[in-house]
């Protein structure tokens, strides 16, 4: 599995935590997060989520590619997600800056807040990041089976962000939420669509990044 390992300045040592990004597998956007991530003081991995379908590195970001994205996400079942986050995990944790007595964290993206919610849950994780979160309320994909993964108990800590005008995180979505998770942070930003951390993106917008990064800092540090 091709992931991307980066570490905070200084010997440490630091706790890990797995960033994980969107359909299009292993990009530049996850990498970005990973460094931010990693800035904040953690051990970060950024695994490819897409590998055990789509071998030959990421997707085109473009539609064609967004097409072949939910494919292949929508056949990726929660015993190989989980077990990929835990893989990427255990590698992180074998860096010499590893903090080995410090529990992870998960972080993600679209998809990857997905997963990340999803690996927060079935691996007990003190702490999940989930940005623009699809698919949690529902069970259109295979990771959201035989339950909708955004009902599964939480053991530790959780923030949502997502925009108020995404169409892939709707309001009833995070009724949804708010329902099974009372005591989570959900943030949304009006008039806001999906992808608005994906830095040089459709969608990207830098104010509302801004605020999110600076919202995740918080929450994690």
């Amino acid at each position: 599995m091709p992931a991307y390992v980066v570490a905070p300045d200084g010997a440490g040592p630091w706790p890990t935590a797995v960033v994980l990004g969107e359909l299009f597998g292993l990009t530049d956007v996850q990498r970005d997060a990973a460094d931010r991530i990693a800035e904040l003081g953690y051990v970060a991995v950024a695994p490819h989520l897409l590998h055990r379908r789509a071998s030959g590195g990421s997707l085109s970001e473009d539609e064609e590619g967004r097409r072949t994205g939910l494919t292949l996400i929508g056949d990726l079942t929660r015993l190989e997600l989980v077990s990929d986050v835990r893989d990427a995990l255990e590698a992180a944790a074998k860096e010499p800056a590893a903090d080995l007595s410090r529990a992870p964290v998960a972080v993600g993206m679209s998809f990857g807040g997905h997963v990340a919610v999803l690996a927060a849950a079935l691996l007990e994780l003190p702490a999940c990041v989930a940005m623009y979160p699809g698919w949690l309320a529902g069970t259109e994909i295979a990771a959201s089976r035989p339950q909708p993964t955004g009902s599964l108990p939480l053991a530790g800590r959780i923030l949502f962000l997502a925009g108020e005008a995404d169409q892939m995180v709707p309001p009833s979505d995070l009724d949804a939420l708010r329902r099974w998770h009372p005591d989570a942070d959900i943030v949304t930003y009006p008039d806001t669509g999906h992808r608005f951390c994906s830095i040089n993106r459709l969608g990207y917008d830098p104010a509302n990044a801004a605020d999110a990064w600076q919202r995740i800092a918080r929450f994690l540090t």
